[in-house]
């Protein structure tokens, strides 16, 4: 899973379950109509018999596919709706602590060091180069 979800990557989350798996679970849902409705013109019983057997078990099978795929969409809208929790609750959270007043406190004990005090590291002097004929 990567490290960084980016609003694209909900977008592309939302479009999978909202729109492009739902379509295709259209599709077997409209061939399971489609042998529901489907009925033989024949007189003969042992076909027409066959033929309904096929026929209970091409609906069937076309609507449990359609209900895999529509739960599939379910899945990808759950990841995308947990993204988006996490998302903010970490939003809330860094608000919060932007907005905490000790956040800004001059307390050395609980504050960073001001640029250029006392207690700022700064950043080290390197040690000069010897040549090397020394």
């Amino acid at each position: 899973m990567p490290e960084d979800v980016t609003g694209g990557d909900l977008y592309a989350l939302w479009r999978v379950s909202e729109a492009l798996l739902p379509r295709v679970a259209d599709v077997y849902y409209d061939a399971n109509r489609l042998v529901a409705a489907a009925d033989s013109a024949s007189g003969l019983t042992f076909a027409l018999t066959m033929w309904n057997t096929l026929r209970y078990e091409l609906q069937d099978m076309y609507a449990e596919i359609g209900d895999v795929v529509l739960d599939g969409a379910t899945a990808v809208r759950d990841a995308r709706l947990a993204y988006e929790a996490t998302d903010a609750q970490a939003a809330s959270e860094l608000q919060a602590l932007l907005a905490d007043p000790w956040r800004n406190s001059t307390d050395p004990a609980i504050a960073p060091p001001a640029p250029g005090s006392e207690d700022d590291p700064g950043t080290p002097i390197p040690a000069p180069r010897r040549s090397s004929g020394s």
